[in-house]
């Protein structure tokens, strides 16, 4: 009865210790005249495997006034990083505000040495002294954390971490036996394609799209085509070219659309360059047309 009560009393033990290995919480206070740029760092983390599992969730919630926010970050703070102050992506931000410009303070992570430290990029009005309720909890494997307490100010632009490598999201229905489905994937080169685990652009999409609306930004807009400079193909010119390319001039051929693709942009300029060049061709026959009527009437009026 003895020795089953050591046994379990050891396992309680163990599994505190390792809550406390993997999760830290402290309370940093700006002081009620901070400014933008002031920081504290708070923790640095000791990962294991040579640094490779470093990989945390770090929460902040703070209260100043009437207003109240609150903000998840992710840091990925693995072997052989940069020795440089990044700012960490966030997965969550609640500002329970109308207006996200209360949001008051931003997560930086050095990932060479493991350090984290709470930066301010709002005042949100010099009031009193502000707490900010921290919590970081190592997702990956950790040895613990030692907490810090180094205060500085910085107001140089401050790049962002790398959250991941790269990101897939596969979906699927587990209920059954089919394979999963590679939805989303995006790479470090800011690439994301869906329905493809290779993207080659910064949005590929291998399926169908559907949109009420789509903007698509363009340069050049072919105007000049009523400039007077402008040089009106001939219409022999373009039938010209018609019989031996099959295709309007200007315009790609059924091959180079069916290997490339179109550019939205680019396509609806040239189309609209064609539309001005014809109405433009029509403009000069209606005029041919009236003078020729005008001739016709006179010779029939004798």
């Amino acid at each position: 009865m003895k020795s089953t009560l050591i046994i379990f009393v050891t396992l309680l033990t163990f599994t505190a210790q390792a809550q406390n290995i993997d999760i830290f919480t402290t309370t940093v206070t700006f002081p009620s005249n901070y400014v933008v740029g002031d920081y504290v760092e708070f923790s640095q983390a000791s990962p294991v495997a040579a640094a490779a599992s470093g990989y945390y969730e770090i929460s902040i919630a703070y209260t100043r006034g009437n207003i109240a926010a609150a903000a998840t970050h992710i840091a990925s703070a693995s072997h052989a990083n940069p020795d440089v102050w990044r700012e960490a992506g966030r997965t969550n931000n609640n500002v329970y505000t109308s207006s996200n410009e209360f949001y008051n303070f931003t997560i930086d992570v050095n990932p060479a040495v493991h350090k984290f430290r709470i930066r301010a990029v709002n005042t949100l009005g010099i009031d009193t002294p502000l707490p900010v309720e921290i919590k970081i909890r190592s997702i990956n494997f950790s040895s613990g954390f030692t907490a810090l307490s180094y205060r500085g100010n910085s107001t140089s632009t401050t790049g962002y971490l790398p959250m991941t490598n790269d990101w897939d999201l596969i979906v699927g229905n587990l209920w059954n036996s089919a394979n999963g489905v590679q939805a989303i994937r995006a790479l470090s080169n800011g690439y994301v394609g869906i329905n493809t685990r290779n993207p080659t652009t910064h949005l590929d999409v291998n399926g169908k799209i559907r949109a009420k609306e789509i903007k698509v930004e363009a340069e050049n807009w072919p105007d000049y085509v009523f400039d007077s400079s402008y040089e009106l193909p001939s219409l022999e010119h373009t039938d010209r070219f018609i019989k031996a390319n099959r295709h309007l001039p200007g315009i790609p051929s059924a091959a180079e659309v069916s290997a490339g693709g179109i550019e939205l942009g680019q396509m609806n300029s040239k189309l609209l360059q064609k539309i001005e060049e014809l109405t433009l061709h029509l403009i000069d026959q209606a005029k041919e047309i009236t003078v020729l009527k005008k001739i016709v009437n006179e010779q029939l009026s004798k």
